[in-house]
């Protein structure tokens, strides 16, 4: 890039890695405020200020594009989770309440954004709930392994699916934040057996 283009701000010019995520935030915005069932490849070029057909060196088709917005906002929602289940200078139960509280929050800040690329678009990627499955799964069974949980002896993959299933219901109802979250948390406790719930 020449010097005056920098000095000028031109966007023309732009490392790969920094126009996909022009064009990943673009479709993020037309998704958050319109959803995904009629926005096209061109639209989302023309949010990003890209060239129509420049949009297909980084994204192969609609779908393509569709799917790395998934995984975007994915990372996006465990990135904070992955922090706090390995923090060893927090009590299992905190732990627990504190990625609970995280993803709650995470779904009413970005709901309409969650809604728009998880269930309005029909792609070949799933909600990869692989990984929230193994973090809670790990969390549970360092809990009981601690004694800070007693889940009855049933089977933590059962448990864990159980707060999973649980968990994605109240987060699509009109609810006061702060309470929801309190509930949440007070559900989870009970379910692990936390001392104290």
């Amino acid at each position: 890039m020449s010097v005056s283009a920098q000095q000028s701000g031109d966007t023309r010019y732009q490392p790969p890695e920094v126009r996909r995520q022009q064009i990943l935030s673009a479709a993020a915005r037309l998704a958050a405020e319109d959803g995904l069932e009629g926005t096209s490849m061109a639209t989302v070029a023309e949010t990003a200020g890209v060239a129509k057909g420049s949009i297909y060196l980084h994204f192969t088709s609609r779908d393509d594009l569709i799917e790395a917005l998934q995984a975007q906002v994915w990372a996006e929602m465990m990135e904070v989770p992955r922090l706090i289940s390995i923090d060893k200078g927090l009590p299992w139960v905190e732990r627990l309440d504190a990625i609970v509280e995280h993803w709650i929050r995470y779904e009413f800040e970005h709901h309409d954004l969650y809604h728009a690329v998880f269930h309005e678009v029909a792609t070949d990627s799933k909600e990869p709930w692989s990984e929230a499955r193994e973090l809670l799964r790990q969390i549970v069974a360092g809990g009981v392994v601690s004694g800070e949980f007693d889940c009855g002896g049933l089977d933590t993959h059962v448990v864990v699916d159980f707060l999973l299933h649980g968990y994605a219901g109240p987060c699509y109802h009109d609810a006061q934040v702060e309470a929801l979250i309190a509930d949440m948390q007070r559900l989870f406790r009970r379910t692990v057996g936390a001392t104290g719930a």
